[in-house]
């Protein structure tokens, strides 16, 4: 891990070009490299069994993708959807449900080392530095890897058929 923030760190710190959205009360970015595109929120498929922050599957260019409501991620709680933002994952595309879409910015920020205990679980390994947006904190984003293998299952399995 400390490799992997020692990458990140000269990266972050220069600045990096990230799109900007609200997830609830929070600013957050993801790099402009993860992101495929944003679009308004599709239909939605719950699935049974999922984390809270599973919203369900949906279906991105033809490919079943779940959709991670980042609010609920990150806060616990949730919050009036705008939009979806596709990002690249491990496994496939995974639709981020998010506020609204505030532009793509140079975001300057740092790697959380001073209150990193703050951040845990999954927090603690989407946050990959945190900045600010005016007087407001900025969280930015790395590597939506929080999607559960089960999920990926029932996608593989379902393929997003009604």
């Amino acid at each position: 891990m400390g490799q992997q923030r020692q990458a990140l760190a000269p990266a972050v710190d220069a600045g990096v070009v990230a799109l900007v959205f609200r997830a609830g009360p929070l600013y957050c970015a993801l790099p402009l490299g993860e992101v495929i595109e944003t679009m308004r929120p599709l239909p939605t498929r719950p699935l049974a069994g999922t984390p809270p922050y599973v919203r369900g599957l949906t279906i991105l260019r033809g490919e079943p993708a779940p959709v991670i409501d980042v609010t609920r991620l990150l806060t616990g709680t949730t919050s009036e959807i705008d939009r979806y933002v596709a990002v690249r994952a491990g496994r496939g595309p995974v639709a981020c449900a998010t506020g609204p879409v505030l532009g793509v910015r140079v975001v300057e920020a740092t790697p959380p080392e001073g209150p990193n205990t703050l951040f845990t679980g999954a927090s603690r390994s989407l946050v990959a530095a945190v900045g600010t947006v005016g007087t407001e904190p900025l969280l930015v984003l790395h590597s939506i890897r929080t999607v559960p293998d089960e999920v990926w299952e029932l996608a593989a399995r379902d393929g997003g058929a009604p």
